[in-house]
């Protein structure tokens, strides 16, 4: 099964009702630093995280995470970008936020 990570500023209390509720979107300066220091951005804009495409939504991100193999280029995105911004880590096909505690024990 393919997990991916959603991060942003959320609702957590939506978010345990399953529903994405943006706060306030996530601030694209610091993220576009920290992809280009942990990923890939081509030519025309698009980012990827260990050779998988990040979609940028409406003020968020969803990132590939777990799937045959840990993305680690997204482990050590999402850290720092918990850590610069403040921002919440998500696992849709889980219903369950991620803490840093649970990335690294995984």
């Amino acid at each position: 099964m393919i997990h991916k990570l959603t991060i942003g500023h959320f609702d957590v209390e939506a978010l345990k009702q399953g529903r994405l509720v943006v706060l306030r979107p996530l601030d694209m300066t610091v993220v576009a630093r920290l992809l280009q220091e942990f990923g890939q951005v081509n030519e025309q804009g698009q980012a990827s995280l260990g050779g998988h495409a990040v979609e940028a939504k409406n003020g968020y991100l969803v990132c590939p995470w777990l799937m045959a193999q840990r993305v680690l280029a997204t482990e050590d995105f999402a850290r720092r970008l918990h850590q610069e911004t403040g921002c919440v880590m998500y696992d849709a096909g889980r219903w369950e936020l991620v803490t840093l505690e649970q990335m690294a024990s995984w």
